[in-house]
């Protein structure tokens, strides 16, 4: 019945011990009200951590590390409770959880979860006014079935809902449980909107934006690519030879090449000796070889074998090790411009050559004497020449340089280059990619400090007399004086209101007037300064600039006393320290991209007071402000702001009469008040642009100087 009262208890509440860290929920009750349904959860442990969430028809309520404890078992479901509202089931989903559902008869019901005050309840209000409606009275007789498992209709109507219904909504709950949408009780909800029949739902308020579906990869830019040819040298025979058909089983080496030559009609030398003079192994080869040109064979067997051959007249010399008056040895010598010639020793020593480096070194020894001795102390500097060697050894490669003598001279940066024509080209190609120039870079620096000054002083000072009786106020410092004898020889310092009266007297003397008189002044001052360094640096890649505006001061002054014979001694030293601007600009890298790596650390320090060191006089207090930017990457042309580095003061200075300064209104008249603001900011902005240095570029040579730089070139070019 609508607007009366119907209560259904499912279960007494009798009391569960909760387990430790959890919720039990002990009984549910139902209540129709005017809006809707109300039910009370009751509930023993912790507070109950509700999660609502609704999709389609259906609002689905869960509770975390809660426990279900009914006297029916672990499930609650009743039918048609109130108009609106199909089902309402209360269930255990796994061991702490458990889950409310409520299913709407058109959409799913508004919830507005409650806490009962006085017990451990729990009201949910269902509000069904917007899409209650009236029930069919009739229902049909009977409905067609067809044969199933040995569940009875009853049961499976009842179990078979619910689950479909969780199906649906799992998803959604798990959104719910990240943010959490509460719909307030309000007195006329939202009205449904329809357009050409399809409602639309209602506008949602989007906390965050959303997130991105996965993690994206940074993007990658471009970058150069130099393939070079690593094939070894071949033996040209010099015939056209082929080979019809040649199968051969576990044959030696020699034995095939020595016939593929005498087919080409050529002579072999062979000789066993390896490396280190010792006699080489027997190697064997099988080959099956059908229309293959001699020369392409001859070239297999010694790629098979490791064998190395060389050509001279008609005659070829084949052996594990040839001895280099065998041998085609090539020597060339490469003058490095950019790289260091011990970078480049050390690249080609990883590609499998062997290397010696001529080092200069500076020995400086000193010879020892006795103590008290009459032989002077003598050094001697000599300076001679160091060898140092290196080689890589492999494991599970075969390094394509090995058999290349490097020689490196780091006083000319020259490299020495002995071995095979092939091998020499492959590492002069190396050579010529690796010395490479370091891009430079056009860093324009714009420094603004920024200072914003404001003074808001407020004064008052009065005097007047009554016979023997004067009385003077002046900037908050009040005098009486009894009698007709004035202090003359003091001397009264106006405040900082009244200062501008006599800026030439300084300290006026100290009188008193016979008659009333009286000053008011009030002062608003506002100050903006703006410093502006604008410099240009070329810096190179790898390497630092520095710009420095400052002027050095005096941080800290230490004397020394020391009594001697004649008198006192006093020794007097000072601690200086850089006063101004500091920047430090670091080129790390300059990519192909026209991406600059760069760190800038800008600091700024000014003098902010002085402080009394005794008899020596007075030292300067600095004020420093300082950012570190650490690693960043700016486009080429693209402005770099580095600002918020701010300093602000606010100080007020107040001087009043004792008692008569702290009345209400009146008291302005026995007080005055000076208020002070200091605001200071750092702003940088910082441009890199790459220079093209190549032969086409005019970067330098189109400058324009200006009438007072021309005059003063022509001044020095006429002397």
């Amino acid at each position: 019945m609508v607007g009366g009262a119907l209560a259904v208890l499912a279960s007494p509440l009798t009391a569960v011990e909760s387990a430790s860290g959890a919720t039990t929920v002990e009984g549910i009750a139902l209540r129709q009200t005017r809006s809707g349904l109300v039910l009370t959860l009751a509930t023993s442990g912790d507070t109950p951590q509700m999660v609502t969430a609704t999709a389609g028809k259906v609002l689905q309520a869960d509770i975390a590390h809660a426990e279900l404890s009914l006297a029916e078992g672990k499930r609650f479901s009743q039918k048609n409770p109130a108009p609106g509202i199909d089902s309402i089931q209360l269930e255990s989903i796994g061991e702490d959880r458990v889950r409310l559902t409520v299913n709407g008869h058109e959409r799913a019901p508004m919830s507005d979860i409650q806490k009962s005050a006085g017990d451990d309840a729990v009201l949910i209000k269902l509000d069904t006014r917007a899409i209650a409606k009236a029930r069919p009275s009739k229902l049909p007789d009977a409905i067609a079935t067809i044969p199933g498992d040995s569940q009875s209709p009853a049961s499976a109507s009842e179990t078979s809902s619910p689950q479909a219904s969780s199906e649906r909504v799992e998803p959604a709950i798990e959104l719910a449980q990240a943010q959490r949408t509460e719909t307030p009780d309000v007195l006329v909800p939202n009205p449904s909107v329809v357009i050409d029949g399809t409602p639309i739902s209602a506008p949602s308020l989007n906390t965050a934006p959303p997130f991105l579906p996965r993690a994206s990869a940074p993007p990658v830019g471009d970058f150069a690519v130099s393939d070079i040819d690593s094939t070894l040298d071949v033996i040209d025979l010099g015939s056209a030879e082929r080979v019809p058909r040649l199968v051969l089983r576990d044959a030696s080496a020699r034995e095939v090449l020595s016939l593929l030559a005498r087919a080409a009609g050529l002579n072999m030398a062979f000789t066993n000796a390896d490396e280190n003079g010792g006699e080489g192994p027997d190697v064997r080869v099988s080959l099956d070889i059908e229309n293959e040109p001699v020369q392409n064979v001859f070239n297999y067997v010694l790629q098979l074998s490791g064998l190395e051959a060389n050509k001279v007249g008609r005659t070829i010399f084949v052996g594990p090790r040839l001895p280099n008056s065998a041998r085609n040895v090539l020597v060339r010598s490469i003058r490095l411009n950019q790289i260091d010639v011990s970078s480049a020793v050390n690249f080609l020593v990883s590609m499998g050559a062997e290397s010696a480096v001529s080092k200069e070194s500076t020995t400086t020894s000193v010879n020892a004497v006795e103590v008290g001795g009459g032989t002077n102390v003598s050094e001697t500097t000599t300076t001679g020449a160091a060898i140092e060697n290196q080689r890589a050894d492999f494991e599970d490669s075969d390094p394509l340089l090995r058999g290349l003598q490097i020689i490196g001279d780091e006083r000319t940066n020259s490299l020495t280059l002995i071995g095979t024509p092939r091998q020499i080209e492959i590492a002069t190609a190396q050579m010529v990619q690796l010395d490479l120039r370091r891009r430079q870079v056009a860093v324009n620096l714009r420094v603004i400090d920024v200072n914003l000054n404001a003074l808001d002083a407020f004064g008052t000072s009065f005097s007047f007399g009554a016979g023997n009786t004067s009385i003077l106020q002046s900037g908050g410092l009040g005098v009486v004086n009894f009698g007709n004898i004035e202090p003359a020889s003091t001397r009264l310092s106006p405040s900082e209101v009244g200062s501008g009266l006599a800026p030439l007297l300084g300290s006026l003397p100290f009188s008193f007037a016979s008659q009333f008189l009286a000053q008011l002044q009030a002062v608003v001052t506002n100050g903006q300064a703006k410093i502006v360094t604008d410099p240009t640096l070329v810096v190179q890649e790898g390497q630092t600039a520095a710009v420095q505006l400052t002027q050095e001061v005096v941080t800290n002054i230490t004397i020394d006393r020391e009594t001697t014979e004649t008198g006192v001694l006093t020794t007097t030293s000072f601690e200086k320290e850089d006063a101004g601007l500091n920047l430090q600009v670091q080129i790390d890298r300059i990519d192909d991209n026209g991406f600059v790596n760069l760190s800038v650390a800008p600091s700024i320090s000014a003098p902010t007071g002085t402080f009394d060191v005794g008899d020596s006089g007075t030292a300067i207090l600095l004020s420093e402000r300082q950012l570190t930017s650490g690693q960043i990457r700016v486009r080429d042309g693209q402005t770099l702001v580095l600002s918020g580095i701010i300093q602000e003061s606010d100080r007020v200075t107040t001087s009043k009469i004792p008692i008569l300064g702290d009345l209400p209104l009146l008291g302005a008249l026995f007080r005055s008040t000076n208020r002070t603001n200091d605001r200071r900011e750092l702003i940088v902005l910082l441009t890199p642009q790459v220079m093209d240095d190549a032969d086409t570029s005019v970067y330098g040579y189109s400058y324009t100087p200006g009438e007072d730089v021309q005059q003063l070139l022509e001044e020095r070019q006429s002397q």
